[in-house]
């Protein structure tokens, strides 16, 4: 088991939302970690299809309760993440948002030639919706 084996109760009875996990390398999952070491309860979610099979078992580690996809771009997505957590929470203490997402085409060459298209689906993915998680919470 990766979580650190010496407990900190600092954040016992704290509930927190991790958004972002790919995999056992992500910023996010070593934040999932930490959080658990130090007594919060974590919920969690997951891309797609493709990263659920890697997140599962991340989550089950930390015993998260709930496991759900988030896909930002998908309608009605985050408002079923946020509902699920207020059926089984009431509340929310804390939001881990560590998702960005550029199209191929704007990641080449210089930033003040992305397209206006893929300058807003960057800004969309990787800030608005930083912005827009709280007023969920």
């Amino acid at each position: 088991m990766s979580i650190p084996v010496a407990r900190a109760p600092l954040l016992e009875g704290k509930r927190g939302l991790i958004v972002g996990i790919a995999n056992e390398h992500s910023i996010a999952w070593g934040c999932a970690k930490a959080f658990r070491a130090l007594g919060a309860e974590l919920a969690i979610t997951y891309f797609n299809d493709k990263t659920k099979e890697f997140v599962e078992p991340l989550a089950r580690e930390v015993e998260a309760p709930i496991v759900m996809p988030l896909d930002v771009g998908v309608e009605g997505q985050m408002e079923a993440v946020f509902d699920r957590i207020t059926k089984k929470w009431e509340r929310l203490d804390f939001l881990v948002h560590s998702i960005a997402f550029s199209p191929k085409g704007a990641l080449g060459g210089r930033v003040v030639d992305v397209t206006r298209e893929g300058f807003l689906t960057t800004m969309d993915i990787s800030c608005w919706t930083f912005m827009r998680m709280p007023n969920h919470s």
